[in-house]
């Protein structure tokens, strides 16, 4: 009996061809599942905290407040203003009714910053206060999008009524 163990040269050919292939194939749709998945969570991140500062507001019956904040890892975050919400932001209530924020006791939630190439930005929001009845006193538009020109991006828009909806445009 005469047995080899192992393959032949075209076998070993053969297989790295389809391999080649395969991963030809494979590469750039796995690049944009990640890619459209870091949107998708960065956009239902926004959407919860959004949620939560609304029923915060309907349970404690204050004015609660989703804002932009370059300061949301310090101890004492604070509203900073400016239509990048892709630099962090931070979920309060103002237990007090001073509004300020006061980071021991009112501070619910801190976000961090987008991550990647992503910008997060509004077309003239930074931030959003609801009101005790879950009510935003202005709405606005939240526009995510990543580096790929002309793929679908995340329009996040909160309406005075308190909603939010989510629709995809194309990015610039």
């Amino acid at each position: 009996m005469n047995e080899k163990n192992g393959f032949t040269l075209v076998e070993l050919m053969i297989t790295l061809a389809i391999a080649a292939i395969l991963l030809t194939v494979g590469i750039p749709n796995f690049r944009n599942f990640i890619y459209n998945n870091r949107l998708i969570t960065q956009a239902n991140k926004l959407v919860a905290d959004a949620a939560l500062a609304r029923s915060t507001a309907i349970k404690y019956q204050r004015n609660t407040q989703i804002c932009v904040s370059t300061s949301y890892n310090t101890v004492a975050p604070a509203c900073t203003g400016g239509l990048d919400w892709g630099a962090g932001w931070i979920v309060w209530v103002d237990k007090d009714r001073d509004n300020l924020v006061d980071a021991a006791t009112e501070v619910i939630r801190v976000s961090e910053p987008v991550s990647g190439t992503t910008t997060f930005t509004s077309g003239a929001q930074s931030a959003f206060t609801y009101n005790s009845r879950g009510f935003v006193d202005t709405g606005d538009t939240l526009t995510l999008c990543d580096d790929r020109t002309g793929e679908t991006g995340r329009n996040i828009t909160i309406q005075p009524s308190g909603h939010l909806n989510i629709t995809q445009p194309a990015c610039p």
